[in-house]
Order: C-alpha cells, then sequence, then structure tokens
C-alpha cells in the first residue's frame, strides 16, 4: 500500500522523476483539451445533433478527472502532508469545482451558476504549466520586479485620475446622457489609455478631443512598458535556467 502512495505520488506530483510520469500527465492534459473542446461545441446550436455524444465524452472526462482528484488526495499523505490542508489548496479546489456541477446535476441541482462553474476547467491547464515550473518563474519575476511594475502602476493611476474629471468637466454639458458621471467617464479614459477604444464614448468638444489624442499617445508610449519588462526578465530567468543545465 506504502508503495502504491509512493508510485502515485511520485506520478502526480514529480512526473519526470517516474517511468509513466510524463504518459499520464500528457494523458491528463489530453483530457483537458478534449473537455474544453467539447465545453465550446456544446453551445453551438447547429451541432445539436451531436449533443448526446457530447454529453457522453463529458461523462467520460469528468470520470477521469473524479479519479485523478482521488487518486491525488490518497496519495498525498505518503508526504505526512494533511489530506485535509491539500485538498483546499488552489489546485485542487480547481479541481473540485472542475467536476462538483456534474454530480449536482445528477440530483435535479444542474442550476445556471452551476454550469457557469464548468468554465472554471480550463484553469486545470495551469498544472501543466505548473510542471514546467512556469509558475515559479512567474513569482519570482513580479517579485523582482515589483517595484517597477507598481510604479508604472501607479503612475498610470495618476493620469487616468487626473484626467477623468477634466474631461468629464467639458463633456457633461455637451454629451450629458454619454458622459453621466466621473465613474463612467473613468471607463472612457481607461479604454482610450489601453488604446482598445470600443466607441462607445468619445468627447466631441475640442479640448475633449485633444485630450483624447493625448491620452492615446501615451497608451500607445507606456502600455507596452509593463510587458517589455516582462519579457526581458523572462528571457534573461530562461537565459539562466540554461545556463545553469549546462553547468
Amino acid at each position: 500500500m506504502k508503495e502504491l502512495k509512493k508510485q502515485l505520488y511520485n506520478i502526480f506530483e514529480h512526473p519526470t522523476t517516474h517511468t509513466y510520469g510524463i504518459l499520464i500527465h500528457s494523458l491528463i492534459f489530453l483530457n483537458i483539451i478534449v473537455s474544453i473542446i467539447i465545453m465550446f461545441l456544446q453551445t453551438e446550436k447547429e451541432l445539436s445533433d451531436y449533443f448526446g455524444i457530447f454529453d457522453i465524452i463529458n461523462t467520460i472526462n469528468v470520470t477521469l478527472f473524479s479519479l485523478e482528484y482521488i487518486l491525488r488526495l490518497y496519495c498525498i499523505n505518503y508526504q505526512r502532508r494533511s489530506r485535509f490542508k491539500f485538498a483546499f489548496t488552489p489546485f485542487m479546489l480547481i479541481d473540485l469545482i472542475v467536476i462538483l456541477p456534474f454530480y449536482l446535476s445528477i440530483f435535479n441541482l444542474d442550476l445556471g451558476f452551476l454550469r457557469a462553474l464548468r468554465v472554471i476547467r480550463i484553469f486545470k491547464l495551469f498544472r501543466v504549466v505548473k510542471y514546467a515550473e512556469f509558475d515559479n518563474l512567474l513569482f519570482s519575476i513580479l517579485k523582482e520586479k515589483k517595484e517597477e511594475f507598481i510604479f508604472i502602476f501607479v503612475g498610470l493611476s495618476v493620469v487616468v485620475l487626473t484626467l477623468t474629471p477634466i474631461v468629464y468637466h467639458f463633456e457633461k454639458d455637451a454629451q450629458p446622457e454619454v458622459f453621466t458621471s466621473m465613474l463612467t467617464t473613468m471607463w472612457w479614459a481607461v479604454i482610450t489609455f489601453t488604446t482598445v477604444g470600443y466607441g462607445d464614448m468619445f468627447p466631441v468638444t475640442a479640448v475633449g478631443r485633444i485630450l483624447t489624442a493625448i491620452v492615446s499617445f501615451l497608451g500607445i508610449a507606456l502600455y507596452a512598458i509593463p510587458g517589455s519588462i516582462f519579457t526581458s526578465a523572462l528571457l534573461e530567468k530562461m537565459n539562466e535556467r540554461k545556463r545553469k543545465r549546462k553547468k
């Protein structure tokens, strides 16, 4: 029994150390992908003739997810970890939420919010990147560059909060039905600054248009900075890992 727990523990927690670890995780990944594809296809009314087949596949998916959940919970105390505490870790909660709607629907409890919870199964993909150490890489970058990210966030917030009342002051009389408050004007500032520009709100006064142009240019110039910081830090970390592997 202890040997079985050890084998299962290595498969699920340290797949690269087990002969069949990578294979089983590849199958888990395939099951996740199939489950997500079926979830999307079940919203296509043109494919209603195949909904019965989709339900069968979905049942198989959930059965496999359930088996994975039970086995993870079963083997975790091999390292003297509490099953109760492990059940409340983020990944295990995601796994539980993924399978819970299916079993509740058996008791005619398939409410709208339960169907919405099925979308959570997408987050199971993070289990895959977990074993690529991407999560550790991400957190280390955020930790090392937190001052830069905080500075940029504060700077952008100041710009948005400064421009919002100015634009509102000039636009509230020209478009009272559009720029109804500073909060709605802040929505304009955010979508303009991020260069999204949905077109649902736009200034018509001269001052408003000038400020829109300024915000758009600032968005193009500054919005890409966090991405460039993250990209450069990620490349630096990846190169560092390669050097360590060579050594």
